[in-house]
């Protein structure tokens, strides 16, 4: 039984808006470390992509996010706006968890010297 999936970029910003990311995206060959695995971290974010994913079981928006600890992704909406908001003014974040009325879910807090890292 053939498997169903497909994955196709919605939108791309700064390193992530080049032909290698695009031809990872088309290939499905988005490698990324889960937001988890790096709760409490501090990143330089270079570039951030929305892509929508299918699957036989499943349909969903996820964000990968080009860092200098390699790519991260996280299907986290907050966590994209809020990279989305800070991302022209700053690109050093601290990856914090956050709770709320519907569980668990991540964002970005902007580092506001780099000197702090």
């Amino acid at each position: 039984m053939e498997r169903k999936f497909s994955i196709e970029l919605k939108s791309a910003v700064g390193t992530c808006d080049s032909d290698i990311f695009k031809k990872m995206v088309e290939k499905g060959d988005v490698t990324s470390t889960s937001i988890q695995d790096v709760i409490g971290e501090v990143v330089k974010i270079d570039g951030y992509a929305l892509c929508h994913i299918e699957t036989d079981k499943k349909t969903f928006d996820m964000g990968y996010f080009a860092t200098d600890k390699g790519i991260i992704s996280t299907g986290s909406k907050v966590f994209y706006d809020s990279v989305v908001d800070y991302y022209e003014d700053v690109k050093v974040f601290k990856i914090v968890e956050i709770k709320t009325s519907n569980g668990t879910t991540y964002k970005v807090t902007p580092i506001l010297s780099e000197e702090t890292i």
